[in-house]
């Protein structure tokens, strides 16, 4: 129901891909490179401008990314976009059942529902709890992705909690009125937290 609908902020947020300036012209594969992060999302190796004056950075600082943070942000995305249908389904079954239709076949649509989006969480949380991980050593842009971070693992155990919180009222039989005020509240406070931290990395906010 809502925890679902609030995971949406969550899994739809692609994991940071920080660019850094372009290398200089004067070297011609680490150009190249530059413009394959651009296209692909991932982070640039380089971390300093050597065009700009005003850069202080050692122009032949490198940062190097694994080819397995390339695969691990595909599919995190991959599994962000396969999670947009599962929410939209999710938040309407749910809030039939809370509105009191506990048919049978609903709650084990359900409940297939909720597995299928539980897949897609652990899926984008270990992807994007791994490449934060490697993407540690970029200075680029490191407070913003830290922010990022630190904002969705709060609404992970905000989602964790609206889970704990269903309780057997949210199965109520035909006729009869669910009451998960405590269940919908953190659902709404997680689904807050994580649409922060989506907004955050957003392409307006970034500083290519």
């Amino acid at each position: 129901m809502l925890a679902s609908l609030a995971l949406l902020a969550v899994l739809s947020a692609p994991f940071p891909d920080t660019l850094s300036h372009a290398p200089a012209a004067a070297d011609p594969s680490a150009a190249a490179a530059f413009e394959a992060a651009r296209w692909t999302g991932l982070p640039s190796a380089t971390t300093s401008d050597p065009e700009d004056p005003a850069d202080p950075g050692p122009a032949d600082q490198i940062v190097e990314y694994s080819d397995g943070y390339g695969t691990r942000l595909k599919i995190h995305r991959w599994a962000s976009y396969l999670t947009v249908p599962l929410f939209v389904g999710q938040y309407v079954v749910g809030q039939k059942l809370i509105d009191g239709d506990g048919s049978s076949g609903l709650r084990s649509l359900h409940g297939a529902l909720a597995g299928g989006v539980a897949g897609l969480f652990v899926v984008n949380t270990v992807t994007g709890g791994w490449n934060a991980i490697e993407a540690w050593k970029d200075p680029e842009d490191r407070t913003r992705r830290t922010l990022h971070t630190v904002l969705m693992l709060l609404a992970d155990a905000g989602f964790v909690a609206t889970g704990a919180l269903a309780n057997e009222n949210e199965h109520a039989g035909p006729g009869e009125r669910a009451d998960n005020s405590s269940h919908r509240a953190m659902a709404i406070a997680s689904m807050g937290t994580a649409l922060v931290g989506y907004s955050i990395m957003l392409p307006i906010f970034r500083r290519d």
